[in-house]
């Protein structure tokens, strides 16, 4: 019965193994996957051929599977099928959340670090839980470390938290704020003792860092300081432009630079008093959510119809405020 029962247990996991490496592109399953099998791309495209299989993720993870189901033991099929687990949401579209980390207390280099960071969360989430244990997967991915952790017992599997960190930055992204024990552990694990939530957030984890950091863009110098707006008239194809309209295009392009990091929200709150204080002496708040495909390329399109200032607070959310979530306390209006 016992042998039954693992058979079962490692079809059962070579199916879900075949399934997340299905859902990946081709080119991230090849990047993602291949190298937890030691192989390489040249091995497995001749594999499909011969196969007479279409050249996709789906065929890939066909003749992965097939292979290491006769060749791997299931131990390593099972940690393999953690890191790829981890490694399907690293690729997936979510959304992260920025905290800045403070009062670093370790050095590590990057393989110490993901040697102990497993043991140094449980350690940390010690005395936290009252039942069952606590899992904690890591893997690499490009410059990143990602990880998970979650609360697992006999009857019932907790939410994960999922961390991404660049090694050697005083930052981390996390896929929720509301688990604090979670952050707390991971923040320790990592060698810090604090951590600020930066109110930072979006899908895009390199423009996330990018804002975050100005040592992580390509032209480490650009908006050191933002420019001065001095209008003045721009030669054009259709000839002189006396407007601004021309001048403020040019201008924004500056501050975005040729490529702005990429949000999709930006949330505003402001409070103004009552137009009539005689019959209402109070605060109003105003809450304004702005959700497009490019936040920057919205603003930009906004100053080239006039709706909106170039020198609106709204752009420096991209280098001086460092966040979407912001508080515009301004009376006048852009």
């Amino acid at each position: 019965m016992e042998s039954i029962h693992k058979e079962i247990l490692s079809k059962s996991k070579m199916a879900e193994l075949q399934a997340i490496m299905t859902k990946m592109p081709l080119e991230v399953c090849c990047v993602a996957a291949l190298p937890e099998f030691g192989l390489r791309w040249r091995e497995v495209a001749r594999a499909i051929r011969n196969a007479r299989l279409p050249m996709t993720s789906a065929s890939v993870a066909r003749v992965i599977c097939r292979q290491a189901a006769k060749s791997l033991p299931s131990d390593d099929i099972e940690d393999i099928l953690a890191k790829l687990r981890l490694k399907l949401i690293a690729t997936q579209n979510r959304t992260w959340h920025v905290i800045r980390l403070s009062n670093k207390v370790t050095e590590d280099s990057v393989s110490s670090l993901t040697q102990y960071l497993p043991a140094r969360i449980r350690q940390a989430l010690k005395n936290k839980r009252k039942t069952g244990r606590v899992e904690v997967q890591t893997t690499m991915l490009g410059d990143l470390i990602y990880l998970s952790i979650q609360l697992v017992s006999e009857h019932r599997e907790g939410s994960v938290l999922y961390v991404a960190t660049p090694p050697g930055h005083d930052v981390a992204l996390v896929s929720s704020l509301s688990m604090a024990t979670f952050i707390k552990a991971a923040v320790q694990g990592l060698g810090y003792k604090e951590f600020v939530d930066a109110k930072l957030y979006g899908s895009d984890v390199n423009s996330l860092l990018r804002i975050n950091d100005r040592a992580c863009n390509e032209n480490v110098e650009h908006l050191h300081e933002l420019p001065t707006y001095e209008p003045t008239p721009v030669i054009t194809k259709q000839g002189i432009d006396y407007t601004n309209r021309a001048y403020d295009e040019k201008y924004i392009d500056n501050i975005l630079g040729p490529s702005p990091p990429l949000l999709t929200d930006l949330k505003i709150t402001s409070h103004k008093t009552f137009f009539d204080p005689s019959k209402l002496n109070k605060q109003i708040n105003l809450r304004f959510h702005l959700k497009s495909d490019d936040v920057a390329k919205s603003l930009k399109s906004w100053v080239v119809k006039g709706a909106l200032a170039p020198t609106s607070d709204f752009f420096h959310i991209f280098n001086k405020i460092k966040s979407n979530n912001i508080t515009y306390t301004r009376e006048d209006s852009d």
